[in-house]
């Protein structure tokens, strides 16, 4: 028996409701910013690839499906200052040997985002380390589709480096 990465059945896509709070960049008193994967500012819907859920949690979660083919996904937003930030995701994943891709604002190297084997549940990854301007800002991200598997985000913390 084989696991097919694709299916000839009509798969249905459930219509989510986000509300604004859902996709609420949030920035606090010292200066972390915490962006929900909800908040992409691309696809800003459901693709087939990209999947916006209710979280058991509350609020949405974005889930990346293994089925299909590769899709970027990306988030604007604004920071307070400009400067050097950890970023760390809350994630979860079926299997070991994971990662993301992200460029920021579209310049330098991309940078490697290894993804914890969590077993099914909540974890985050290990901080790394990129630079943010002041004001506005684009995180995009993109994914290896050999072997991949399906990937659930629930946020991004940026938390400035003193």
């Amino acid at each position: 028996i084989g696991e097919a990465n694709v299916t000839k059945e009509k798969v249905e896509i459930t219509k989510v409701t986000m509300s604004e709070m859902d996709r609420k960049v949030t920035i606090d008193g010292q200066g972390v910013i915490t962006i929900p994967a909800a908040a992409t500012s691309q696809p800003t819907k459901s693709t087939g690839k990209i999947i916006f859920m209710d979280s058991n949690r509350g609020g949405k979660q974005l889930h990346y499906s293994r089925t299909g083919d590769p899709e970027g996904f990306e988030y604007t937003f604004e920071a307070p200052a400009a400067g050097t930030y950890l970023l760390t995701a809350r994630v979860v994943t079926p299997s070991w040997k994971q990662h993301l891709t992200l460029k920021v604002n579209d310049a330098g190297t991309p940078i490697d985002i290894a993804l914890p084997f969590t077993v099914g549940m909540w974890d985050q990854t290990e901080p790394v380390e990129l630079t943010l301007q002041k004001g506005r800002n684009v995180l995009s991200f993109s994914r290896d589709h050999e072997r991949l598997k399906g990937l659930t985000i629930r946020d991004f913390t940026l938390t400035p480096v003193k």
